[in-house]
């Protein structure tokens, strides 16, 4: 099964899926537990709510990451277990006014909660001005991350003569 994750978005369970998601200055974050083979992928915009009691959980860094950390701690509690994979942040815009701000303000809120959480992150693509397309197999741990608009290169087969 495949599933694309908008901005807003997250998906945890035990079910195997191959996740998918473009970013650009927003971030998603890919948790893999390493013991049973299962994970979880978020997708945000912002990196806290200004106000705590904001319902949209998935938009924000703190509340979509502490989401599918607790996801998947009910499913198995031990932090020890997991590994992290922090992919956006980039400063897209190509505005005067555009510094990266919000890129790196929305890595730090991940990192912040994966810390917080005692998970250790193993990967991170941060930063930049490009997008990224990611793809993570929640099944295999195994994460594809690429820019955005790049095609990947076929392999040519060699000949011996």
């Amino acid at each position: 099964m495949r599933k694309f994750l908008r901005p807003g978005e997250f998906y945890a369970s035990r079910r195997p899926v191959m996740t998918e998601t473009l970013v650009g200055s927003c971030v998603t974050v890919c948790l893999y537990n390493t013991k049973e083979s299962f994970g979880a992928m978020n997708h945000f915009l912002r990196d806290r709510p200004k106000d705590e009691s904001d319902p949209q959980i998935g938009t924000y860094g703190t509340s979509a990451t502490r989401q599918i950390v607790k996801a998947l701690l009910k499913i198995d509690a031990e932090p020890r277990h997991y590994r992290a994979g922090v992919f956006g942040g980039a400063a897209v815009l190509k505005t005067p006014a555009a510094d990266g701000g919000i890129g790196q303000a929305n890595v730090a809120a991940a990192l912040e909660v994966l810390k917080a959480a005692g998970i250790r992150v193993v990967r991170q693509e941060v930063g930049g001005s490009r997008g990224r397309r990611v793809r993570f197999n929640t099944q295999t741990g195994e994460i594809e991350c690429r820019f955005a608009g790049d095609i990947p290169r076929k392999k040519t087969p060699q000949r011996t003569e």
